[in-house]
């Protein structure tokens, strides 16, 4: 776990990566979701995926050195 400190707000790493890899899940379910439709919305398809490309590099960024943390914490351990 690390401190993030955002403005005057301390926030515990592990939890935000947790957050981030929620929105990650929906978002790749509304996507595939979207995918199924006969005719999906190629703009609102478009903004999931650059919101889905962006939350994990903040992951990818939050996990960048404590990659075993967020697997026993997503793994439910």
């Amino acid at each position: 776990m690390t401190i993030l400190n955002i403005g005057n707000e301390a926030f515990n790493s592990t939890e935000v990566a947790e957050k981030v890899q929620n929105d990650i899940n929906f978002l790749l379910a509304r996507i595939d979701h979207l995918r199924q439709q006969p005719n999906p919305n190629p703009v609102v398809l478009h903004t999931y995926q650059e919101m889905l490309e962006s939350r994990q590099a903040v992951l990818e960024w939050l996990v960048h050195d404590q990659a075993p943390i967020l697997t026993a914490a997503h793994n439910g351990g």
